[in-house]
């Protein structure tokens, strides 16, 4: 029988990927995705809820806050009801729109005296405020934003 050597073949060590390396580049994509974020549009300036609000009373212009979650039931209704209604206002009538999960909409939530959510805050040209709790039937709601407009 002949003598045959097996020829074993050299398997190319595994080497673990450098782990600071892997780091360092997930840092450098989470700094270029942010600081594409915050460049975005420039004529799209970021200002804060509370802000727009102040805006708005400032100007005179009637304003709507909603105050909501985007997962509870009577939310749900109530987002459905604004955004078949408030359409025919836009031109007309302010809307802050304000998640209450949101971090950054504290102060507004503070401001508004947030107790229950749906919370809808109605403000006159006059800056003269009416709060609702609660679903709001889609005549009431129009109701209430014609009322607003007509001063």
């Amino acid at each position: 029988m002949p003598n045959h050597k097996r020829l074993q073949r050299k398997r190319p060590a595994h080497k673990q990927p450098p782990t600071l390396l892997i780091l360092a580049g997930t840092a450098l994509l989470l700094i270029i995705v942010f600081a594409f974020k915050q460049s975005g549009d420039p004529s799209k300036s970021v200002t804060s809820l509370e802000a727009q609000l102040d805006q708005a009373l400032k100007d005179e212009r009637p304003t709507f806050v909603f105050l909501h979650s985007l997962d509870c039931i009577p939310c749900k209704e109530m987002m459905s009801t604004v955004a078949k209604v408030y359409p025919d206002f836009q031109n007309s009538v302010v809307l802050i729109d304000v998640d209450v999960y949101v971090q950054r909409n504290a102060n507004i939530l503070r401001r508004e005296r947030l107790q229950s959510i749906p919370t809808l805050v109605f403000y006159d040209a006059q800056g003269n405020r009416l709060m609702h709790i609660g679903v709001m039937e889609p005549d009431q709601f129009r109701q209430t934003l014609t009322q607003l407009v007509e001063g």
